[in-house]
């Protein structure tokens, strides 16, 4: 199936360990094992420790979309399954329940890798289909909805599902908006190492979620995580479809609210500029060819340049064909720059913003809010170890994509801002609540940074000119 990655079998052994944990099969249990692959490593793992303990070897369910995988499947030596080559998010599915036990590793497929027609059937079938759904996530909706009650699911995912919004629905289904009368436990977060996958780089996590029996609360409202250092603890999980990073990471932040947010203060934040061919736009300061400086180059800078120097002395510029309000000229108006870049005419006409969005072919394939831009901002990276905010202080720089800028508001102390955004209390808020990235860095998205919580004293200028008005 598109986005499987094959589980290796020590991972799968642990992860059945953990479905049977004080949790042993009895005579009569099923088991179900979604998106089995071609070697079904969860159904020989749960074999081999069933035999080894003694206990009754539930009898399995494996379902596998990808007709090829499933031949293969069939042909291994596991006896307590039967194969199904069928879509498990087709509704034949719904007849195969219930089950004691599931047990996967679900694909990961996120929405860009979709038919419309996928998006439309998932959404008009899931309640976690919303925004930009990622396919594990409806495969968890589906597996919890043919738990027996009492059941136990043990899920290997990526960990992102715990704080990312389009994860919000699945959050508030297993902690109080169950399905149906259906409630259920998240028993546990294992955060297993990022390498766990060969030739792979992710931050896996292993779920365990306990489904309640109808009309019943769920035994016990803590969960018990693990984190990749090795340490432990318990917590409840915030309910409504919260974010749970805070909670999952350990990071007691309960006295950082102030009532105020980076969105309250700040007139955009936002990722900088994309052209779409940087590297017909952008030229380093020496290599400008004739006649576009000054009247045809912005200042720019990049994620790069900002760890080398900051923003202070920008090394290269964009050739740019947009008015100080924004505006583009049109194509007889662009004096030098038009005969510069008619020398690049096929690859820029080749752009999706020039193919797909109609854009002159000239164009950016973003269009920079010049308004904003064209402002004293605070500029950091997309992806950092450690966030590192830089004032641009001149508003004549424009950013390129990898670079994130914000804009205070006016009576918002700039100075002020900055120094709360390189302090230790929006450091701790950042590594508690931000998506990981490769490597321990953090993307620093803004419609994350937007609910970081600012002190009231960044805006006492503003709400001073408010309470004056």
């Amino acid at each position: 199936m598109n986005g499987h990655h094959p589980t290796p079998p020590a991972l799968a052994t642990r992860t059945a360990r953990r479905l049977f944990a004080a949790n042993p099969p009895s005579e009569g249990d099923r088991i179900l094992y979604p998106g089995c692959g071609a070697e079904a490593p969860f159904a020989k793992a749960v074999e081999t420790i069933c035999q080894e303990g003694g206990t009754p070897v539930p009898s399995g369910l494996a379902v596998e979309k990808d007709p090829g995988l499933a031949e293969q499947a069939e042909g291994l030596r596991v006896n307590h399954i039967r194969v199904r080559n069928a879509d498990f998010l087709g509704s034949e599915m719904a007849e195969e329940g219930p089950f004691d036990y599931v047990l996967g590793n679900p694909p990961y497929v996120p929405i860009e890798g979709l038919s419309e027609d996928e998006k439309t059937r998932y959404r008009s079938h899931f309640r976690v289909a919303r925004g930009r759904f990622d396919l594990y996530l409806l495969f968890f909706e589906r597996a919890l909805s043919l738990l027996a009650p009492e059941g136990r699911l043990v899920f290997v995912t990526p960990e992102k599902w715990e704080y990312v919004e389009t994860a919000g629905p699945l959050r508030t289904m297993v902690t109080g908006g169950g399905r149906g009368n259906a409630s259920y436990h998240v028993e546990e977060i294992n955060h297993i190492d990022e390498d766990a996958f060969p030739q792979l780089t992710a931050y896996p996590s292993v779920t365990t979620v306990r489904k309640s029996e109808e009309g019943s609360a769920p035994a016990g409202s803590d969960t018990r995580i693990q984190t990749r250092d090795g340490t432990t603890h318990q917590v409840e999980l915030p309910s409504g479809g919260k974010s749970w990073a805070a909670a999952v990471r350990g990071k007691d932040l309960s006295g950082v609210d102030t009532g105020l947010t980076l969105g309250d203060v700040t007139v955009r934040v936002s990722p900088g500029m994309a052209t779409g061919a940087d590297a017909v736009f952008v030229f380093e300061n020496d290599e400008v060819p004739e006649g576009l400086a000054p009247t045809w180059t912005r200042p720019t800078v990049s994620g790069k340049e900002l760890t080398h120097g900051g923003a202070s002395n920008p090394e290269s510029v964009f050739a740019c064909p947009y008015r100080s309000d924004g505006t583009l000229p049109k194509e007889r108006e662009l004096g030098a720059f038009g005969e510069w870049a008619r020398q690049h005419r096929e690859r820029l006409e080749n752009r999706s913003c020039v193919q797909k969005a109609g854009k002159p072919w000239y164009a950016w394939h973003e269009t920079p809010p010049m308004q904003d831009l064209l402002r004293p901002k605070i500029v950091f990276k997309d992806i950092a170890k450690e966030p590192t905010f830089w004032a641009e202080r001149t508003g004549e720089i424009i950013p390129r994509h990898t670079v994130y800028y914000l804009v205070p508001e006016e009576g918002i102390s700039f100075d002020r801002l900055l120094d709360y955004l390189n302090g230790s209390v929006a450091t701790e808020w950042m590594e508690a609540h931000c998506q990981r990235a490769a490597n321990g860095f953090l993307r620093l998205q803004s419609r994350v940074l937007r609910k970081l919580p600012v002190p009231t004293e960044v805006a006492r200028e503003r709400q001073g000119a408010l309470a004056f008005n």
